[in-house]
């Protein structure tokens, strides 16, 4: 036993509070001190020039630089919760709200709110409120056909996705078809890899090189290019999300509703359409808000699959990354926004006002239905067909990988292979992003599910939203809004390791965060009060009794949020440099520029990376390869 081990017991409880006053206000007075030293600056600058007898005189003077608003909101985000009588009584919890309240304003509020200030700007440098950008917004016609082609495709996307994984997920959970559990690993397989890898092996196969199209059909004139390929894509990307969803809630169904309309003469596909279907459609409406939430963020398909069939995602990319104008990127990123927050609002007020409450005490749940062959095989053949199709667009790239040229010379070849040597450092910095994000969201989803479960305080509910916030977003928007926040004097934050880890640790924040909100709950409360009757410290308890049980769900929280890491694109094109170049802008370029065999090399690997992570939670876990995708 230590030395202050022994002497925390030992101290009266008016000296532990005292002591953890001092702890609390030292912890202030660092937080204030580093937010400070970072973005603000005491320069010396030549003041004046005076010139006596032929002599020059220079006089300096000192001057304030720096993002002295972004202090000062800081500084509100500390104030704010130690005006809360509540959450002072307890100096352990009011750092770590603080804590979370500074990190939330800082990186989640503070660049959305320069999104929306840059884009009422005239022009770069200037002043004032000013509607110019939405003027050249109105008055160009391609804006408003990417408006149009975004709410378009989003919609249709949505509708076809919800509508196929329904079938699909009921199909898996409450069917007998044969080869089950492998179809529900094949139809779930596009989580594992980046979007726009759909993409690419649909143009290999489909393209106007495509092996299926022109090799073996000598189609020549028909394209895959355009807004039906992006629906396609799209289509194969969002169905897994919609049957993770999906398979939890059809699997909750109290069975006694369906055999009591059975046993009224009802025939399966009545009761299928009118009692099954029907109840579970607040799950259904969540599944295609959010799936037309990841159709309209969505920056790598319509760029690689688009064939100049514009949307608002690349519109931003270009006006911003190719033109350098910054002010209309941030105008486009306001319009991409709006109808996320809206789906995602929507979607929340949904789920927390419509009650369809199934399952009470005793009630039977799962099983499997009988149906009559003439729904059964239909159902079936719909999932194989998925599966397969699945299983031809990886296949495609595994196999493109290892030829000379695909589409061109199908000599094997391992010469793609040894080209990823020169992606190493790529690699290495998406390794190190994946990694760091992982572990920084999965601290902050700790402490802030610690609050948000365990404790009672004055703006509760509004951290638990903020941190949830950040799903919503479309991850062009999250780019875009960094570079605006974090590319001023004295920092330079955009284009370093740093901008690129937070960005990623708060935009997969509500991951970890539900995730450990969840486990917290399943801990009984009087483990820990039993700790805290015993004379240990809160933080003392939290370190022995609670985090060693959430350790699981941390860990978990943290390899799902490296997944993420290492396949996104929409992010990270916009906050990458030189040298702090990911994988996955290397590969999206590679797509773009060099040929199916070498972007396929590329592909394949990051997909085996993402493969032995999924096996390492698995391990952690003890989950099955898809129950992992609904932490």
């Amino acid at each position: 036993m230590t030395a202050s081990t022994r002497l925390w017991p030992a101290l009266s409880q008016r000296q532990r509070q005292r002591f953890s006053l001092l702890a609390a206000l030292a912890v202030q007075l660092l937080i204030l001190g580093v937010i400070a030293n970072t973005v603000l600056s005491l320069d010396v600058v030549e003041d004046r020039r005076e010139v006596v007898g032929g002599v020059e005189t220079i006089h300096f003077r000192r001057e304030l630089v720096g993002d002295v608003a972004l202090a000062i909101v800081a500084a509100l985000g500390m104030a704010v919760p130690a005006a809360s009588a509540r959450i002072r009584r307890e100096p352990i919890m009011l750092v770590a709200v603080q804590l979370g309240v500074v990190g939330l304003v800082l990186f989640v509020f503070w660049p959305l709110a320069q999104v929306f200030l840059e884009g009422f700007r005239a022009g770069q440098g200037t002043t004032g409120f000013s509607l110019l950008q939405f003027e050249r917004l109105l008055a160009s016609p391609t804006v408003a056909r990417a408006s149009i082609h975004t709410l378009l495709i989003g919609s249709v996307a949505a509708v076809l996705s919800t509508s196929l994984g329904t079938l699909v997920a009921y199909t898996l959970t409450l069917t007998d078809i044969p080869w089950r559990r492998m179809l529900r690993v094949l139809v779930v397989l596009p989580l594992v890899s980046p979007p726009f890898v759909v993409s690419h092996a649909f143009i290999m196969l489909f393209g106007r090189r495509g092996l299926i199209t022109y090799d073996l059909l000598h189609i020549t004139k028909w394209t895959i290019y355009g807004p039906d390929g992006i629906v396609l894509v799209q289509l194969i990307s969002d169905v897994p999300l919609v049957v993770l969803i999906l398979m939890a809630v059809f699997a909750s169904i109290n069975r006694d509703l369906e055999d009591a309309a059975e046993d009224l003469g009802g025939r399966p596909f009545h009761v299928l359409r009118t009692v099954t279907f029907p109840l579970v459609t607040p799950a259904i409406l969540t599944a295609a808000l959010l799936t037309f939430i990841s159709s309209i963020a969505d920056f790598g398909n319509p760029m690689l699959m688009g064939g100049g069939y514009q949307v608002l995602a690349t519109q931003a990319y270009i006006q911003l990354i190719e033109l350098f104008d910054l002010q209309l990127g941030a105008a486009l990123a306001m319009l991409l926004v709006i109808p996320a927050v809206a789906a995602f609002a929507l979607q929340h007020w949904i789920t927390s006002r419509r009650s369809y409450v199934t399952v009470t005490g005793g009630a039977r749940t799962g099983g499997i239905r009988k149906l009559p062959p003439l729904i059964k095989l239909p159902l079936f053949g719909l999932t194989f067909l998925l599966a397969g199709f699945t299983v031809l667009l990886y296949g495609s790239i595994f196999v493109g990988s290892l030829v000379e040229s695909w589409g061109f010379d199908f000599t094997p070849s391992i010469r793609h292979l040894r080209g990823l040597i020169t992606a190493v450092p790529q690699l290495r910095n998406s390794l190190v992003v994946s990694i760091g994000s992982g572990v920084v969201g999965g601290v902050i989803g700790i402490i802030i599910a610690w609050l948000v479960a365990r404790q009672r305080f004055p703006g509760r509910s509004a951290l638990d939203f903020s941190a949830t916030l950040m799903y919503a977003i479309p991850g062009t928007v999250v780019g875009i809004g960094y570079i605006v926040a974090f590319n001023a004097a004295p920092y330079f934050w955009t284009g370093t390791f740093f901008i690129i880890i937070i960005a990623y640790a708060y935009r997969r924040l509500p991951v970890g965060l539900r995730t450990a909100v969840a486990a917290q709950k399943q801990i009984d409360p009087a483990l820990e009060e039993a700790s805290l009757d015993l004379g240990a410290s809160r933080m003392r308890t939290f370190a022995r009794i609670t985090f060693p049980l959430l350790s699981r769900a941390f860990f978990a929280g943290v390899i799902y949020i490296f997944i993420r890491g290492m396949t996104d694109l929409s992010t990270a094109v916009f906050l990458n440099a030189g040298r702090t170049q990911l994988y996955t802008v290397r590969m999206f370029r590679v797509i773009i520029t060099g040929s199916p065999s070498e972007a396929a090399a590329f592909a394949g690997l990051l997909i085996i990376i993402i493969m032995v992570a999924l096996g390492i939670l698995s391990r952690i876990t003890g989950k099955s390869f898809v129950d992992l995708f609904r932490i």
